[in-house]
């Protein structure tokens, strides 16, 4: 059957939640990259070069994307604290805020954060088989508060285009920390 399409360029992860398929393109950030993510920016430095969180997107040609097409992802989150924060992305608002997004548990434990930059801030758990729909509005980031690779995966638009730096200028308002096993929020002063 030439109609069916044998995926290219696999590459293995964790086995069980690999992506694979055609385009799909694979990205990691070290501990030691997460700058102005963590509350101890310092601390990151004690971490040499573990892994903190591996992303595998089907990528097509971002430039020639129109509002309405899709692209799926999945995002992998090592289980760690930095100075007792939970292991976390960076986070991100949308630039295009009519583009709204889904995550779904896939395996571990975590948080989902929201943000409106304003007043409004929540955050809903994830857990294998949560579904979780993100207005474009909200300001997001994943959280791994377990003791296991936090698995997501992600339907989102491309031309949402992802704004990482204003998370940084104008962190969350709350972090999550883990102190003797309990999970933790402190206010972000």
């Amino acid at each position: 059957m030439d109609f069916i399409k044998e995926p290219k360029g696999i590459q293995k992860f964790w086995d069980d939640f690999e992506l694979s398929g055609q385009n799909v393109q694979w990205r990691q950030k070290m501990i030691r990259e997460c700058v102005n993510v963590y509350k101890n920016n310092d601390a990151i430095n004690d971490f040499g070069d573990e892994l903190a969180y591996k992303v595998a997107n089907q990528n097509f040609n971002r430039e020639s994307f129109v509002k309405g097409n899709l692209q799926w992802g999945i995002t992998y989150i090592n289980p760690f604290t930095v100075d007792g924060e939970c292991a976390m992305t960076s986070g991100h608002y949308h630039d295009d805020y009519d583009c709204d997004e889904y995550y779904y548990g896939l395996e571990g434990t975590g948080f989902l954060l929201f943000w409106d930059g304003k007043d409004d801030f929540y955050a809903e758990k994830i857990f294998k088989g949560s579904l979780h729909y993100i207005n474009g509005h909200y300001a997001h980031r994943i959280i791994n508060t377990g003791d296991t690779i936090l698995a997501v995966a992600a339907c989102s638009l491309p031309a949402s285009k992802q704004n990482h730096k204003k998370i940084e200028e104008k962190p969350f308002p709350y972090r999550c920390y883990k102190e003797n096993g309990e999970i933790i929020w402190k206010e972000q002063i």
